[in-house]
């Protein structure tokens, strides 16, 4: 039969099983959170436009093609 002990000890065992597997579901969480984060980092862009006359993708402020008439 069940007796107040057993309830008590199979109420103690469930809570700290459902604890552990949140602590789980929070460290895969945070895991895959840091390997975004990382990837996030590594994917620096630059700061670059686009000349109206030529077309081509220059940084800094004025066109880099030396045949571009914007640039002269």
């Amino acid at each position: 039969m069940l007796s107040v002990g057993k309830i008590f000890w199979l109420i103690i065992i469930l809570s700290i099983v459902w604890y552990l597997f949140k602590i789980i579901e929070k460290r895969k969480l945070n895991l895959n959170n840091s390997k975004q984060k990382n990837e996030n980092i590594n994917k620096k862009g630059i700061d670059a436009f686009k000349c109206n006359v030529c077309g081509l993708w220059s940084t800094g402020h004025k066109c880099n093609n030396k045949e571009c008439s914007s640039s002269k």
